[in-house]
């Protein structure tokens, strides 16, 4: 028995003998459940009980104490108009003393004269302290037609007495003083006794101010001693009705019932003893819960005896047959042959047993199929990485001559016809590179490469911004791009402002390409504050071809476009969308389209963008300073053309050239001479670039410290890694343009002096950008340039320089500013376009333009004195 013991105990938790037992044992929780309630009833009938006996003997005694007041008012008043108290001698003893033996709850009758002497009376041998005496003659003097006393106790019975009093008048006026004194005998145990002697009784009386008047049985010692630190006093004092359990001054729990005494403010509470009532219930009910676990636990024992025989035996053979198919044996067969049910069992795991060998088998054969394709697509995947390293770098390398001698061919002077060819070799070129930059911005995409840059940026100037690079491009195409500003824009957010652009970019030129009459609008609204920042709206309307409502699901797929003959005539990759879809997503925005075909189109994203501050001291790549400080640089590549444009750049910008082809000649001239900065291809003959930097690195020389940048067509982000995990200071991407060259040159080499910012004047900082005006010279030429600073300032004379503007109707100024705006920012005065945004904003949502009005004619006075300081200094 034994022995079976400790094998049950060692079963595990959930196994089927534990559940039998569960089972049973919830079986007969109903039957202990009722009776434990059955117990619990009796004892809250015998609870209830208790507490009536005490309402008894409580009321019995409160109405005791009430009759006896009365009578005694009845007995002093009759004796007030005897003549016999009046006459006072033996006529007085003999009416008190007759008077006296006629009633059990009088201890005490006496007749005193105003001072209090006693004129006649007989009492028992224990009286009344003299104190009470005084104050009730006090008070029957003062008027009262019938005083009683404070509750007081015996110092000899220890039982409740109190006094009444009342006035003995002769002709009107008080001639002496009759006064009783009453037992009540709300404390007798004779009669706690005659309504049940079996009873254990705890009674006290307390007075207004929680100390103790008198106790039953008594408690000499604790008379007088203020107890409202018992819980029961303070109960009593607080006019608890109802009974409570609590405990008495001995601690010994009862049920306490309380009542405020007639005639005076003493409390009586009265306690039964709780053991003497629930102890032999509690017993009854211990008594009761042996009965049921000894049938509960002999009911178990005799289930589980007759389950482990005629069940859990079988079964365990059958669990034995499973657990050798778990652990691969797909041989194994029961062994056991069962009956009934089992035996159904016995024959569906033979029959699994079977199957699942079978199963094994094809699962063998499907898994080294998995694992062949795995391969391929890992060998696919890595030949589609090569192929994008090797396009990336086989197209930015021609690229790189064509678009840097292009440049440099801009600079030279030129015929029209030759200006003409140049500029569209440029512009074909720029769309090769988009091309490419499109696929690989996808790739990084794809890779999740890419990383969003938080910064504060202004919205406003952003948008104005990004619509004046779009608007040279739609003005040609005849269609005017207009901009609608909502109400509560937000002036400065936190975001990605580069990838913000490059989305509203390639929506815009979308919508340029496809628009060839009409108007475009972009929207900006601000469609209210959420927990993380304002959610704003910008939508790109056309009047385009329109979409069909069933292509919109493929329009922001790669290598996808609405309808195939779309990219015969318009040409694009399929990819801008896609990508713009996928760089909104990661910004946690959403992009979509609204359009009928042959009804124009309207693009929307929604992003929720935080409130920002601008930085004190900010700088726009407008702002950085191309200086730097004349250095020796060394250019390793291996291309001619390269080469030579790199080196035609870098000695334009004042610096001096050597040039190498391979990674070893490299080596070679750095330890030879002294470079301020090394360029570095990376695919060269012989010694590529890598190997060449970690060779540099590894030098005992002070050579090996020299700031390396990677100059190179391999411009996917794990090839960014590589170079600068392999020593590259920095990297640079192929095609080059003179201006990325010289804004890195000037990160790379800054001028030695410490660069102090000159007084902001009309003509620098943030007013007027010589670096955007000088780019848009060099792209219209200088006839061009002349030709749009006249135009620019005729307007400005004829609008803000005069003085009929101001009373002009809000809807004109707004026309102006809109007009204004994108000259003044294609020209580079940049403060004087936020502005014309601001004021056309302003005239549109109906607030108060007189500051923007003001704001916008002084910057237009200071752009007329540059524009005139320019004009001076253009050759003729």
């Amino acid at each position: 028995m034994m022995r079976a013991g400790a094998r049950f105990l060692k079963l595990p938790r959930d196994s089927l003998i534990w559940r039998f037992l569960l089972i049973g044992i919830a079986a007969l929780a109903p039957l202990s459940a009722a009776l434990v309630q059955f117990a619990s009833d009796e004892r809250k009938l015998a609870i209830e009980a208790t507490r009536e006996r005490a309402d008894i003997l409580i009321t019995y005694a409160v109405e005791r104490q009430s009759r006896a007041i009365e009578e005694a008012e009845g007995i002093l008043h009759h004796l007030s108009e005897t003549p016999a108290l009046r006459a006072g001698g033996p006529e007085c003893v003999s009416a008190v003393q007759r008077h006296f033996g006629m009633y059990r709850w009088m201890t005490s009758l006496r007749v005193t004269d105003l001072q209090g002497n006693e004129i006649c009376g007989a009492h028992a041998q224990d009286q009344a302290a003299d104190a009470l005496r005084r104050d009730l003659l006090a008070r029957v003097l003062k008027g009262e037609a019938f005083a009683l006393s404070e509750l007081s106790a015996s110092a000899v019975t220890g039982e409740v007495r109190l006094t009444a009093a009342m006035p003995v008048l002769d002709g009107g006026q008080i001639a002496a003083v009759v006064s009783a004194e009453i037992d009540p005998g709300i404390l007798d145990e004779r009669s706690v006794k005659e309504l049940n002697s079996n009873l254990d009784v705890n009674m006290l009386v307390i007075d207004r101010n929680g100390s103790l008047v008198a106790h039953h049985p008594p408690r000499n010692e604790l008379v007088g001693r203020n107890l409202q630190s018992h819980e029961v006093v303070s109960k009593a004092l607080g006019g608890i009705q109802g009974g409570s359990e609590l405990d008495d001054l001995s601690g010994v729990p009862r049920l306490f019932v309380f009542r405020m005494l007639p005639g005076t403010d003493a409390i009586l509470a009265v306690g039964l003893s709780r053991a003497s009532v629930i102890g032999p219930i509690d017993e009854a009910l211990r008594y009761r819960l042996f009965l049921i676990l000894v049938i509960i636990g002999g009911s178990l024992l005799l289930g589980m005896l007759g389950v482990e025989g005629l069940i859990l035996r079988p079964l365990r053979g059958l669990v034995q047959t499973a657990e050798a198919l778990e652990h691969g044996d797909f041989n194994v067969s029961s062994s056991y042959k069962g009956s009934g049910e089992v035996r159904i069992l016995e024959r569906a795991f033979n029959r699994m047993a079977k199957a699942v060998a079978d199963r094994e088998k094809e699962l063998t054969a499907a898994k080294d199929l998995a694992e062949r394709a795995l391969g391929q697509a890992n060998i696919a995947s890595q030949a589609k990485t090569n192929f994008l390293a090797s396009m990336s770098h086989e197209i930015r390398t021609p690229l790189n001559g064509i678009i840097g001698y292009t440049e440099q061919l801009l600079d030279e002077r030129l015929s029209t016809k030759q200006r003409r060819y140049a500029d569209l070799i440029q512009v074909s070129a720029s769309a090769l590179l988009t091309v490419a930059n499109d696929i690989l911005d996808f790739s990084s995409i794809e890779a999740d490469q890419i990383a969003l840059q938080i910064e504060p940026f202004s919205l406003i100037s952003l948008v104005d911004n990004t619509v004046s690079i779009v608007t040279s491009g739609a003005g040609k195409k005849g269609v005017p791009i207009r901009i609608a500003w909502g109400q509560n824009i937000p002036k400065i957010v936190l975001g990605d402002q580069a990838r913000l652009r490059q989305v509203l970019l390639n929506l815009l030129n979308n919508a340029v390409k496809f628009t060839r009459e009409g108007h475009i609008i972009t929207r900006i609204d601000c469609k209210g504050a959420t927990p993380s920042g304002e959610l704003i709206r910008i939508s790109i309307s056309d009047t385009g071809i329109g979409i069909a409502p069933e292509q919109h699901s493929r329009l922001f797929k790669r290598f996808s476009q609405g309808d195939p003959s779309i990219r015969r005539e318009f040409g694009g990759t399929g990819l801008g969308l896609a990508i713009s879809k996928r760089l909104v997503e990661l910004m946690g925005g959403q992009i979509g389209v609204e359009s009928e075909f042959g009804k124009g189109s309207t693009f929307w994203i929604e992003l929720v963008l935080p409130h920002g501050e601008m930085p004190v001291s900010q700088s726009t790549p407008a702002d950085i300073p191309l200086t730097t400080k004349q250095a020796r640089v060394l250019i390793v590549e291996d291309v001619d053309i390269n080469r030579e444009l790199a080196q035609t750049l870098l000695e334009a910008a004042g610096h001096t050239v050597d040039v190498v082809s391979n990674g070893e000649e490299a080596i070679a001239s750095i330890k030879s001479r002294s470079y301020d900065l090394v360029l570095m291809d990376i695919q060269m003959p012989g010694m590529d670039g890598l190997t060449a930097i970690r060779a540099i690195r590894a030098l005992d020389h002070p050579c090996r410290n020299v700031f390396v940048a990677a100059m190179t067509a391999n411009v996917l982000p794990q090839q960014v890694r590589d170079c600068l995990q392999s020593g590259f200071n920095d990297h640079i991407g192929k095609p080059i343009r003179r201006d990325d060259l010289l804004r890195k040159m000037s990160e790379w080499l800054p001028c030695a002096e410490n660069h102090v910012a000159p007084e902001a004047s009309p003509s620098d900082g943030h007013f007027f950008q010589e670096k955007h005006f000088a780019d848009f010279r060099d792209t219209i030429g200088a006839e061009g340039i002349s030709h749009w600073l006249r135009r620019l300032d005729e307007q400005l004379r004829a609008t803000f320089a005069s003085q009929d503007f101001m009373s002009l109707e809000r809807r004109e100024i707004a026309k102006t500013a809109h007009a204004i705006t994108s000259q003044a920012a294609l020209l580079g005065f940049s403060e004087l376009a936020e502005l014309c945004t601001a004021l056309e904003r302003e005239c549109e949502t109906g607030g108060d333009i007189s500051m923007a009005l003001k704001r916008a004619c002084e910057a237009a006075r200071a752009a007329r004195d540059v524009i005139a300081s320019l004009d001076e200094a253009m050759p003729a």
